[in-house]
Parts: structure tokens; C-alpha cells; sequence
């Protein structure tokens, strides 16, 4: 089994939540962010992840989340790093290297994340709760890749 390490970014302005939208059986939704590559460093890899995805040129503040899963199908064991940011600036003229399936980035309401199919299903509750001021563990262990139903369950 490999062992591979994303990181993922957690921009929140006002009462948004930039996600990365995505279509495949329909409109899902994920943080934006991405692989490690070797010899690059956990906040270098959501910086370029950032400006592939979103076009933002981003300042990573703090590890929030910390998320581990298995995915059978592809032997592989993830551990992904989910990173509170702001952002510095829009960058003009980017060239967007999106992920498969990705469409575009969007704001999700966070007063109604709840009901959004946005993956995996229980960061939203996650969010929420440090959107709403009420902080819990970092390491949040093993967390499901997908779940079948989209909306509202946490």
C-alpha cells in the first residue's frame, strides 16, 4: 500500500467557503487542494495547488484538520491536511490546471453546508462548528472517501 499526502485549503470569507466544484454524476463539491510532491513542503504544495485550482495566491495560516483514509481500489493510504487560509491576491492571467472531473471553484453558504453535497461529508460539520466558533481535535482520524447520500447527514 502507498502512502500519499494531500493537502487541502479552507478559505472562509464572510459566510463563504471556496470550494472546488466538481461534476461527474453531477455537482459535488471539494476543498481545493492536492497531491505533495516529493522534496515540497506541505504549505508549498497548497500554494500551487491554490494557484492551479482557484487562481488565488494564498497565505496558509494553520493546520486545522488532519484526515486519514483508505482507498482499496488503488492500494493507496491518504492522509490529507486540511489548512486554514486568507488570501493575498487573485492572480491575473493564471493558467488553471484543474483535477479530473473539476469544473470550476464556488462559494458555498456555510449557514447551509449542511445540505450541501460537499466531500468528504464530514468536514462540513467541521466547518461549521469552527465557523460558528467551537474548535475540536485536530487529528480527526479515519474519515469515510464518499458517502451515498448528498444531503444534510453528518
Amino acid at each position: 500500500m502507498t502512502i500519499r499526502n494531500s493537502v487541502k485549503g479552507i478559505i472562509i470569507k464572510g459566510n463563504k467557503l471556496l470550494v472546488a466544484e466538481m461534476e461527474n454524476n453531477g455537482t459535488y463539491y471539494t476543498l481545493p487542494g492536492g497531491k505533495q510532491r516529493p522534496d515540497e513542503l506541505i504549505f508549498d504544495t497548497l500554494k500551487r495547488e491554490m494557484a492551479e485550482e482557484a487562481g488565488y495566491d494564498i497565505d496558509p495560516k494553520e493546520i486545522m484538520f488532519i484526515r486519514e483514509t483508505f482507498d482499496e481500489y488503488e492500494d493507496i493510504h491518504r492522509v490529507e491536511f486540511m489548512v486554514l487560509c486568507d488570501i493575498k491576491e487573485k492572480l491575473e492571467n493564471n493558467v488553471y490546471e484543474y483535477d479530473e472531473f473539476q469544473v470550476g471553484t464556488t462559494w458555498l453558504n456555510i449557514d447551509n453546508i449542511s445540505a450541501e453535497p460537499l466531500y468528504p461529508l464530514e468536514i462540513r460539520k467541521l466547518i461549521k462548528n469552527y465557523y460558528l466558533g467551537n474548535t475540536g481535535d485536530v487529528y480527526q482520524g479515519v474519515m469515510n472517501q464518499r458517502s451515498v447520500s448528498f444531503g444534510g447527514e453528518e
